[in-house]
């Protein structure tokens, strides 16, 4: 009898799996899926979102047609505040921004930001977690190593005092004591390269890791940079192992706890999403075409040749480090939040 039904069971549990499939072929057919990205054409979160979008399209019951489109304005924010309060809940929509924003609510001291709650969000899953790290341009500094930080000014660029290219810096400066100067205004990553081979600068507090193996890769063959440290939670398998963690120079648990929080942001990746309220077996069929296409080898194949990083995270991952950031108590968000700004004078 157990045995018996048991078979009825999985049964059951097959023909509800098919007929979920077959709802959303009919569902998906001849619509269009259309994917916001929360910046202009051509950096990096596009290129990512491009590459995906090339793919998810035969991963999706009903093959609908797959379309970027690119939502620029408030650095992203626009599109998080328009998936969650605007974007049809039905699966046809989702989006697509830096991490760094996902986490923007905590280093503003809130729960929420313009009407944005990342809580609220259908997380579905990314591409890759973000690899971030310090650099110095070596022929202006002479700072080698994250500890020369502690004796040496190393003036960075940022495009805005809330960009990540600055509150890292910020951060860094004011729990750990790296004397970083900062000097913000810079339109773009692209500008921020610009001042430091211009000499306006003497480095970054925030780079992509992709981005330099991509764009600029002598500056590591020809000895111009020196990798300073590496923001996440964990080593990126490509970054020289010799290159800490940010979290590994911490000196107390309260340090630690504090950079933790404010650096898990990278480990959410490229991350999409779908809307709040969007139908449970809606959610469960993106993830899982999100997951076939970081499977597919002709997905893999596309991404190696444009180099982009192969380090998937799902749906349930990103909500998990998301939940355990906003579960933070106020005491060490605020204390974040304090620390993501320029807080004390610039040292000179």
């Amino acid at each position: 009898m157990n045995k018996l039904r048991i078979g009825i069971v999985c049964t059951a549990v097959a023909l509800m799996a098919n007929t979920a499939k077959a709802d959303d072929a009919d569902f998906y057919r001849g619509k269009t899926l259309n994917i916001l990205i929360g910046s202009g054409v051509g950096g990096g979160l596009d290129q990512v979102a491009r590459v995906v979008a090339r793919h998810l399209g035969k991963h999706v019951p009903g093959n609908p047609t797959v379309v970027p489109r690119n939502m620029v304005g408030a650095g992203g924010l626009q599109v998080l505040n328009f998936v969650q309060s605007v974007a049809p809940k039905d699966g046809t929509t989702i989006g697509v921004v830096l991490p760094s924003l996902v986490f923007e609510p905590l280093l503003a001291g809130k729960t929420s930001t313009e009407g944005f709650d990342p809580r609220k969000l259908q997380w579905l899953g990314g591409p890759a977690r973000y690899a971030s790290v310090a650099i110095a341009w070596n022929p202006a500094t002479p700072v080698r190593k994250a500890e020369d930080l502690l004796s040496h000014e190393l003036v960075v660029g940022a495009v805005s005092a809330v960009s990540n290219s600055a509150t890292d810096g910020y951060v860094m400066r004011n729990i750990l004591g790296f004397k970083y100067r900062t000097v913000t205004g810079y339109p773009s990553g692209a500008d921020l390269d610009l001042a430091m081979l211009r000499g306006e600068t003497q480095g970054r507090a925030n780079i992509a890791w992709y981005g330099i193996k991509t764009r600029n890769a002598e500056w590591l063959s020809e000895g111009k940079i020196s990798l300073l440290y590496q923001m996440g939670l964990k080593k990126h398998p490509d970054i020289p192992p010799e290159v800490p963690l940010s979290i590994d120079l911490t000196r107390t648990p309260a340090e630690r706890q504090l950079l933790q929080l404010k650096f898990s942001a990278y480990d959410v990746g490229y991350a999409f999403m779908a809307p709040p309220d969007t139908p449970a077996e809606r959610v469960a069929t993106l993830r899982a075409a999100l997951k076939a296409t970081f499977d597919d080898p002709a997905y893999r194949a596309d991404a190696i040749r444009e180099k982009l990083e192969l380090d998937p995270v799902s749906g349930q991952e990103v909500e998990a480090i998301i939940r355990n950031a906003y579960g933070a108590s106020p005491e060490v968000i605020a204390r974040l939040s304090e620390a993501a700004k320029p807080g004390r004078p610039e040292p000179r």
